[in-house]
């Protein structure tokens, strides 16, 4: 789980013309020294941010190390049975997804970019005596040689990426024929609406935020700077697409299965912006990917 952020920039194209203009967006920036600055920032902002949400009253470590579940209906029911399968869990911030998916059956490697969340992640699954295998490594630069049944990735992740061509090839490598890929994300509309302002479509040059605190509880005195690039819904399945992983899934939620600012509550565990209560709208959605 991450903050929600958006990106500036934008494009009048309609859908076929945005379609060509971010393929060759991933063409031109493919080269991902020129985000090296923004990459490391945003490291050093999860590192600081770590050990203030293993505290927090958010993630609630202490009651998830007693029930060893952080998981939300939306992905569960995605997933399905995951017993007996190889799992990789990507962008797993310091671990409390991937040690519930592993008490669910799975045998799970999860990595993170955050060397001081994987090592609290390590602690934290010695400490349960839950098994899984912790990698540090930002997910574009990833190769570990092996193939998986399920790789998994959920809430406030894409937007940290500056590439998703590389991040589908990531996926791709590292997935078995007939292998599924599940994306459970905060819904790019939602990054439109909020009082940020940010627009809906790619741009290379990341928005970036000096932020105090964090999202969750905790951290007042905390200062960071993030960097984040918005991908459209056309971004996302041209990438997947473009890589041999064919979408077999696309479902959108009408809540937040997270209690995020500007929200309240509609009822257990879905929340909704508290300024379009009276609106339809948008918040998470599910995409599943076959290997082919």
């Amino acid at each position: 789980m991450t903050h929600n952020q958006g990106v500036a920039g934008s494009s009048p194209a309609g859908p076929t013309n945005i379609h060509s203009i971010e393929t060759y967006r991933f063409i031109i920036y493919s080269n991902l020294d020129k985000f090296k600055k923004y990459l490391e920032s945003n490291k050093q902002s999860w590192n600081k941010r770590t050990p203030i949400h293993i505290k927090s009253d958010f993630y609630r470590n202490n009651s998830f190390k007693k029930k060893i579940n952080s998981l939300k209906s939306i992905e569960i029911d995605s997933l399905g049975d995951v017993r007996r399968k190889s799992l990789l869990h990507l962008q797993c911030h310091f671990g409390q997804d991937s040690m519930s998916l592993a008490k669910m059956g799975a045998k799970v490697t999860a990595v993170d970019f955050s060397n001081i969340a994987i090592k609290e992640a390590k602690k934290i699954a010695e400490e349960i005596n839950i098994p899984v295998h912790f990698i540090e490594s930002d997910v574009l630069k990833l190769n570990l040689d092996k193939k998986f049944d399920i790789i998994f990735t959920s809430y406030g992740v894409i937007g940290w990426l500056p590439d998703l061509n590389k991040w589908a090839k990531t996926i791709a490598n590292h997935l078995k024929v007939g292998g599924e890929f599940l994306l459970t994300e905060f819904h790019p509309f939602f990054q439109m609406i909020q009082d940020d302002g940010y627009n809906y479509f790619y741009d290379s040059k990341p928005d970036y935020e000096i932020e105090s605190g964090t999202y969750t509880d905790g951290g007042e005195d905390l200062s960071t700077t993030t960097y984040w690039w918005n991908h459209s819904l056309t971004n996302i399945f041209s990438a997947l697409e473009s890589n041999k992983l064919k979408i077999i899934e696309f479902k959108e939620f009408d809540y937040s299965p997270f209690l995020l600012r500007g929200m309240i509550k509609r009822e257990d565990g879905k929340y909704i912006l508290e300024k379009r209560q009276k609106n339809s709208t948008p918040y998470v959605f599910n995409l599943k990917a076959l290997k082919q």
